[in-house]
């Protein structure tokens, strides 16, 4: 319901099973038929550290090989799959949660406004669920406009409902809000804009320490990923070319530690700016 998958959940739990069982088989099947084109090196006990008496056991190596490693591989599979399959759910929530409290302070000022114009609170919430500049706030804004229109709730009922399945605290914080104003039978108008006012003031809070954050994230990458990297290829270059140190380190570095690190903090810088 957070994540708003329009999908009873029973569907969607078999739809899940469904598709790690289905996936496990294909890639079975790929990695089983790899192992039959591909050949594999004769190992013997000796090489590997074993004793000696395991050589005799050679030949039944591929069918250990294809029987430990394809249940190990399915098991693995099939569990990768299924818990990411019951995760998506919070993660669409999370990711939602993240867009609303971003714009909900302008969608309360928007309505703000249309409340000291003389709109009524049911319009308010219509004019808002049709606004598509309002992204996700506007998604949860129809959810409230359908109990209303095709379930038959009141006002209060709809604002009640919206404010369990949100994904945002914040959200669910104002209209529990609205709800004691709506029942209390008080003005919307001056509560719309002390929240928006209360908001907006936490928004710039929040921005201003992802600012901090991102400064220093940025000199934790230039140090671990610039400068540290210049010259430690430096040093061994110099090393190397003296005949004292080995390549690979250097060849690991360059085209490994390097991108896979700024890969990574991209990653995260991208999953911590909040949304335009």
């Amino acid at each position: 319901m957070k994540a708003r998958i329009n999908i009873g959940y029973d569907m969607y739990l078999s739809g899940v099973l469904l598709t790690a069982i289905l996936t496990t088989i294909l890639l079975s099947i790929m990695v089983n038929t790899l192992l039959a084109i591909i050949p594999i090196p004769d190992i013997s006990g000796i090489a590997l550290g074993f004793p000696v008496w395991t050589a005799k056991y050679a030949a039944y190596k591929l069918l250990a090989i294809r029987l430990i490693g394809g249940i190990g591989f399915a098991v693995l599979c099939f569990s990768s799959v299924y818990y990411f399959g019951m995760l998506y759910p919070n993660i669409v929530a999370g990711d939602r949660k993240r867009k609303i409290e971003q714009i909900l302070p302008y969608g309360i000022n928007y309505m703000s406004a249309l409340s000291g114009a003389g709109v009524l609170p049911v319009d308010l919430f219509r004019s808002l669920a049709a606004n598509e500049i309002y992204g996700e706030v506007a998604v949860e804004a129809r959810y409230l406009v359908r109990d209303l229109e095709v379930l038959g709730d009141n006002l209060v009922t709809a604002m009640k409902n919206l404010a369990t399945h949100t994904p945002s605290p914040m959200m669910q914080e104002f209209l529990q809000g609205a709800i004691t104003v709506v029942t209390s039978g008080g003005d919307l108008e001056p509560y719309f804009k002390i929240k928006a006012d209360q908001y907006l003031i936490d928004n710039r809070q929040k921005q201003k320490e992802f600012l901090e954050t991102l400064g220093l994230m940025g000199e934790t990458y230039v140090t671990a990923f610039v400068a540290g990297p210049l010259f430690l290829i430096v040093v061994i270059s110099i090393v190397a070319l003296m005949g004292g140190a080995d390549m690979m380190f250097l060849y690991l570095m360059v085209y490994g530690l390097i991108p896979i690190g700024t890969l990574m903090f991209l990653v995260l810088i991208s999953s911590m700016t909040p949304e335009e």
